[in-house]
């Protein structure tokens, strides 16, 4: 697994390509959650590329987030893949995500991604 988290200025960056496993998605969330605190932003482009869609949820952690996500209606979350299958997997936790009223959205464009988390 690789991954880069960045902070931009107005956002956090969280690239990730090569993950496999639920451990190695667990540890990515925890780092950006981290740079997150530690940068007191919460507006995140995670992109990922080269990695395995996520459809359960829960066995990646991912749930938890949600919560903590919805509880500051000024954390704002932008999943960016260009791979049909992981944004498709994107769509699903964004569907998830606003069930918990988090605001996560999927988007297949980095442009149309920052727009929306930065743009407003």
């Amino acid at each position: 697994m690789l991954n880069r988290i960045v902070f931009i200025g107005d956002y956090i960056r969280a690239e990730l390509s090569e993950r496999q496993t639920a451990l190695e998605t667990r540890e990515f969330l925890a780092a950006a959650a981290a740079a997150v605190q530690a940068h007191q932003c919460g507006r995140v482009l995670v992109v990922v590329t080269d990695s395995r869609p996520l459809f359960k949820v829960d066995e990646y952690g991912i749930s938890a987030y949600f919560k903590a996500l919805a509880a500051n209606p000024a954390y704002r979350v932008a999943l960016l893949s260009d791979a049909g299958e992981i944004r498709a997997s994107h769509e699903y936790i964004a569907l998830l995500a606003s069930r918990q009223r988090a605001q996560v959205r999927s988007f297949s464009s980095e442009p149309d991604a920052l727009q929306w988390l930065v743009g407003s």
